[in-house]
């Protein structure tokens, strides 16, 4: 088992963010090793920034290395992508625990990436249950999206840390899994 430090994350850490999380994008992995999960779009430093000065995320570093991290954000919906934007829209419609979404303190939750040799070992619930204790008290759900090819993240999300598929979504042709966590 190997030593993680974890800590909150703020916008110095966004360019390690960036340079980790462009190398697991769908785009530039082999369909062998989406299997293993992956992230959908591009991550520039300046809106991964604007994303964790919204809301703190979390990271985790080995012997100075970024190991993983959980990336949060609130924004005005014009400040994401067009996929987000809808997503966003859709909130009110969204129903989590009998209420809409959209009438909770919510976040997005993600991007989120343990880097594959680190896997299997608790970094992720570890990540996670950080995230939900520096949120605790200031938001009341978290809302993910994951592509729905995209099995390894969905099982390791609904089956090992909890989310609840709440809808989906078909952005350009792209099924969409809409998932919510309570953050307390």
């Amino acid at each position: 088992m190997h030593k993680f430090v974890c800590l909150t994350a703020t916008e110095a850490d966004a360019p390690a963010i960036a340079a980790l999380a462009n190398q697991h994008t769908y785009q530039q992995l082999s369909e062998a090793d989406r299997r293993g999960g992956f992230l959908t779009g591009v991550f520039t430093v300046p809106a991964l920034q604007a994303m964790l000065a919204s809301v703190p995320g979390q990271v985790a570093y080995r012997q100075g290395e970024l190991a993983g991290f959980v990336v949060n954000s609130h924004l005005d919906p014009e400040r994401y992508p067009p996929l987000v934007q809808q997503i966003s829209a859709l909130l009110p419609t969204l129903l989590y625990r009998q209420r809409p979404l959209a009438d909770y303190r919510w976040f997005f939750y993600g991007p989120v990436l343990v880097q594959p040799a680190y896997r299997g070992q608790g970094l992720l619930r570890a990540l996670f249950e950080a995230n939900r204790r520096t949120l605790a008290g200031r938001y009341e759900v978290g809302v993910a999206f994951i592509a729905a090819e995209n099995v390894a993240s969905l099982h390791v999300h609904i089956h090992k840390l909890g989310l609840e598929a709440v809808g989906e979504l078909v952005f350009t042709g792209t099924a969409y899994v809409i998932l919510a966590f309570e953050v307390s």
